[in-house]
């Protein structure tokens, strides 16, 4: 499916939809999924958005609303790169739509939509809303804008394109006072005392490897426990890897049940999409992860000998 016009009308004639997301959701799943329920409800459509995992608190202003009870007709998915990424998804359901920008995407899906140059899942949806003739308000603006910002790093990521400056620009239309500035303070300024002790920690312990060229970050259970902090309320450790001057790959190693999450975070001149993609996992150019089921140790030794072998870092 490459056109938006065939996605809108396959949305128009489908009702009782159930969109996911992502496991471990980001500002982008939530925004994008939840602002598209919307638009559906105000279609008339029935709609609600399901999550197999814990909502981050801080993106409580998108998730905290009427998810209806109903039985689903219609499987759409949002910003969901793999089936790994689905988490407890109904092993008999199948997926009907199939909406994303990542160009590893490797779901089975009867339409797949997938724009790899769109900077955020959230553009793709502010122009799928309009295809539908819906009006956006002020939750559906607040939706993709923290879709947007958040992937691309409040505008500092290399994903940032003109269009995705038209798209918010066209999205403060619908903001109190015409901007977005009581959302920005929470999603990028303001960090609770305990987040702060936790960056505090994960920057003293970095470990740097290949001359400075990567760093690698551990978040255990272990120091979560310690700091009082929930694996929900990390949001944002990833990008800490990245900070140093001199770093082309920062890699985040969070702790898991079994095994860890691997994020990894690059100068343009690395793809780390490349690198998680051979370890089953994927993303964008410079934001990507993977799943790891053995230790911290082992996992740095696996990467470190990927990048060694096949000269990635120059």
């Amino acid at each position: 499916m490459n056109k938006l016009f065939d996605v809108a009308e396959l949305l128009k004639g489908a009702d009782n939809i159930e969109i996911f997301t992502h496991i471990h959701p980001d500002g982008d799943a939530l925004g994008s999924a939840y602002a598209l329920a919307s638009a559906l409800k105000k279609l008339g459509k029935t709609a609600r958005v399901t999550v197999n995992d814990t909502l981050p608190k801080s993106f409580a202003y998108i998730h905290e609303v009427d998810n209806p009870v109903f039985t689903p007709r219609f499987t759409v998915t949002v910003d969901v790169a793999s089936p790994s990424l689905l988490g407890d998804f109904p092993s008999d359901r199948v997926i009907d739509l199939a909406i994303d920008h990542h160009s590893t995407n490797t779901l089975s899906a009867a339409h797949l939509y997938c724009e790899p140059d769109r900077a955020a899942c959230g553009e793709i949806i502010f122009a799928l809303i309009e295809e539908l003739g819906v009006e956006p308000d002020q939750y559906i603006a607040e939706c993709l804008y923290t879709a947007i910002s958040t992937d691309t790093g409040c505008f500092k990521f290399s994903n940032t394109t003109a269009n995705t400056f038209e798209t918010v620009a066209r999205l403060c239309k619908y903001a109190p006072n015409g901007n977005f500035g009581y959302l920005n303070t929470p999603l990028f300024i303001t960090k609770s005392r305990k987040q702060i002790s936790l960056e505090a920690e994960v920057l003293s312990s970095l470990i740097f490897l290949f001359d400075g060229k990567v760093a690698v970050a551990t978040v255990t259970n272990a120091l979560l426990e310690k700091i009082g902090l929930a694996d929900n309320e990390t949001a944002g450790v990833e990008q800490l890897a990245k900070l140093p001057e001199g770093v082309l790959l920062g890699i985040t190693l969070k702790e898991r049940p079994d095994g860890f999450k691997v994020s990894m975070r690059s100068a343009d001149s690395v793809d780390c999409s490349k690198i998680c993609a051979e370890f089953g996992g994927g993303g964008h150019h410079s934001a990507s992860g993977c799943f790891f089921n053995a230790t911290a140790e082992e996992i740095v030794r696996i990467l470190c000998d990927h990048l060694e072998k096949n000269n990635i870092l120059g």
